[in-house]
């Protein structure tokens, strides 16, 4: 798509070293000629740099932002041996509970561990927090009873589980039925791992609007749609100047966040 709207071979380079990150110093050390751009997301972006000083690039100064592309929304699930069948009746577990509530993640600083520990905040309960290396084994877990409810970026495979929320304002057409956190009575606690495009710092304008329309109409088309509803994320677009704002709102929630949890990486 992007190749036929630019007039230009297009050359995808895999560098997925450091969670992104390795890309991402790629990108920001590149000549702002509009042939190199990054797909990059939220933990590279904001998550990381919040937690470990140390990266080499500065999220505001090193990046021209072009367009947000698409998120995959945090849910909220449990196991068929957990009482609590909705998020609230989660929470009321967890309170006459305290410190018994067993959460299972994705990983330290993941956005799945960050959702969870907005969730205990914002409802003020205490949880024991679990991370595993990937999904497929918090699943197990939660299926067999070890763990009581688990946080990750939705993926077909998590309907294995019984999921209470969908961590967004409203509810998303990829999981009818499934509750936002709004209609959940949690309005507020929101969490997803969005990506978007980005290219070197000082990136002429003419080149960011060229490379955003492009981004725009790929979102719109109906084979991205498709394929967005199959892998279960959202289409979002928009202007650069959005990406800038999310950035910046997303910046202000996660450092709150990060700093009460005490999470440190490489300090």
């Amino acid at each position: 798509f992007a190749a036929k709207e630019l007039g230009q071979p297009v050359v995808v380079e895999s560098r997925p070293a450091g969670g992104g990150i390795v890309a991402a110093l790629g990108v920001s050390k590149s000549q702002p000629d509009g042939y190199t751009i990054g797909l990059q997301a939220v933990g590279p972006m904001i998550v990381r740099p919040i937690m470990d000083a140390s990266l080499g690039y500065d999220s505001d100064k090193d990046f021209s932002p072009i367009a947000l592309l698409f998120d995959a929304p945090n849910v909220i699930i449990s196991g068929a041996k957990f009482p609590g069948h909705t998020v609230q009746a989660a929470v009321d577990w967890a309170k006459q509970n305290p410190g018994r509530l067993t959460v299972g993640h994705p990983g330290p600083g993941t956005m799945g561990h960050l959702a969870a520990l907005l969730l205990a905040s914002y409802a003020g309960f205490t949880g024991n927090y679990i991370s595993y290396r990937n999904v497929t084994l918090m699943v197990t877990d939660l299926l067999g009873g070890q763990i009581d409810v688990g946080v990750a970026a939705y993926n077909p495979q998590l309907k294995a589980a019984r999921v209470l929320a969908v961590m967004t304002p409203e509810p998303v057409a990829f999981l009818p039925g499934v509750p936002s956190m709004r209609q959940a009575g949690f309005p507020g606690v929101y969490a997803s791992t969005w990506f978007a495009l980005y290219g070197p710092p000082n990136l002429p304008p003419d080149i960011v609007a060229k490379l955003n329309a492009v981004a725009n109409a790929f979102l719109h088309s109906e084979g991205a749609q498709k394929q967005f509803a199959l892998l279960g994320v959202q289409a979002l677009g928009g202007t650069p100047a959005q990406l800038t704002k999310r950035m910046s709102d997303d910046r202000i929630l996660w450092s709150k966040v990060i700093k009460d949890a005490h999470i440190q990486l490489n300090k």
